[in-house]
């Protein structure tokens, strides 16, 4: 047994016994804080499902809100709304079961597992000789990011996104379509971080008849996500539409920057479909094919409103999948590439510090630490995507199943 090899699995069984023990100490701890018990996403969607399952009472029913808000004595009474698909039941629902502080401690632990496995599916699928020493540093980087702990403190809902994603690379770099097209359907269950990458697959996979099943896929995982809500709450898409519109306002960056009548948005969208049209020959383990994948998670951080950073995120595959391609096809920069990562985050961490230490919790530090994580990094992270996407150190496939060995630096995603 090569040594190298044993002192690799070592340090990834060290790696996992730390991160467990980390999440299971930050799950328990976070609920248990001063202020913090109910001061989560989690909380309302564990309420409204142990409601429809105990009572009866709908999901987006306003009831559920306004007993919220007298339990949590939070005035703003729209924030405790189901703003989510009723697929998410499928998750919620059996949560709701059990006691609201095992489930919350059971949540927490799953998103940061999210998370963390959603980088180390594509750091060992790229690169199997992917060093752990670097992988943990960018796990490390990620899990204490502000963005991430922002998530972590109020167990939201995205890393299940960036779990969804990696498993649909998966499926696409075995060519199990089929496999591929119903791990994507699951990034459905928040839809709005996910549209510009299932749409993107969808183009890149319809225009190849061997990657066709993709499509069958995603159409079972969308009924399926469909289905078993409509068991418990009859036409939930009709009133989760509606209940989206007592939604508050909320602007993209683009929207923020300028962007009439969202042209901007709609004009970035258009390129990127054309992209994957450019790059549809390519397989789902080349770098130009990852480098699109990156690009389309980069979009969506820039034209998806949302509240704060939460984006950001899915933003772990994104740096593995960049610090593969340079390392690959641009060697002399990936060092340059590297060091940008740490100091985008200890920007962002001195960004959201230093105000607290100089003025307090007046909410400049929340401002100062988008500037660096919402505007600044995706934009960043997302031209540096366009050399892997554009990179012409490797010719496309002229047929996916013909077992030939990959040119270039292609064969260096095997």
């Amino acid at each position: 047994m090569n040594p190298e090899n044993t002192t690799d699995r070592f340090k990834l069984v060290i790696l996992a016994l730390v991160g467990l023990i980390y999440s299971v100490g930050i799950a328990y701890l976070l609920p248990n804080l001063p202020n913090q018990r109910y001061a989560n996403d989690f909380f309302a969607r564990w309420y409204a499902s142990k409601m429809l399952l105990t009572t009866g009472r709908g999901l987006y029913d306003w009831a559920n809100a306004y007993e919220l808000s007298q339990i949590t004595g939070w005035p703003q009474v729209y924030d405790f709304r189901f703003y989510y698909p009723a697929s998410l039941l499928i998750f919620t629902a059996p949560l709701s079961l059990l006691p609201y502080e095992i489930a919350v401690t059971f949540w927490i632990i799953f998103g940061l597992w999210c998370l963390w496995l959603s980088m180390v599916i594509f750091a060992r699928l790229l690169n199997p000789t992917f060093s752990v020493n670097r992988l943990t540093w960018l796990l490390l980087l990620m899990t204490t990011s502000v963005p991430v702990l922002q998530h972590t403190v109020y167990a939201q809902f995205n890393s299940l996104v960036a779990f969804a994603l990696a498993l649909t690379y998966y499926g696409l770099y075995r060519q199990k379509y089929l496999l591929a097209g119903v791990c994507a359907g699951a990034m459905l269950f928040k839809p709005q971080m996910a549209l510009v990458t299932i749409l993107t697959l969808l183009i890149w996979s319809g225009l190849r008849r061997e990657r066709r099943l993709f499509w069958l896929g995603l159409a079972l995982t969308v009924a399926l996500l469909w289905a078993v809500p409509e068991l418990l709450e009859p036409n939930w898409v009709v009133t989760f539409a509606q209940g989206l519109s007592s939604y508050p306002p909320v602007l993209s960056i683009v929207d923020r920057v300028w962007n009439p009548y969202q042209l901007v948005s709609l004009g970035l969208v258009g390129i990127t479909v054309g992209l994957a049209v450019r790059l549809r020959a390519y397989p789902a383990h080349s770098i130009q094919f990852s480098g699109l994948l990156a690009w389309t998670v980069c979009l969506t951080a820039l034209i998806m409103p949302i509240f704060g950073m939460l984006n950001i995120v899915l933003m772990g595959p994104v740096l593995v999948i960049l610090l593969h391609g340079f390392e690959a096809l641009y060697p002399a920069y990936s060092r340059w590439v590297w060091w940008s990562f740490i100091v985008f985050f200890i920007a962002g961490l001195a960004a959201f510090i230093t105000p607290l230490v100089v003025s307090g919790p007046t909410g400049v530090h929340i401002s100062a630490a988008e500037a660096v994580y919402r505007f600044t990094m995706p934009v960043w992270l997302g031209l540096l995507t366009w050399p892997l996407m554009l990179g012409a150190h490797a010719a496309p496939l002229s047929s996916e199943a013909s077992g030939h060995s990959l040119p270039g630096s292609m064969a260096l995603g095997r």
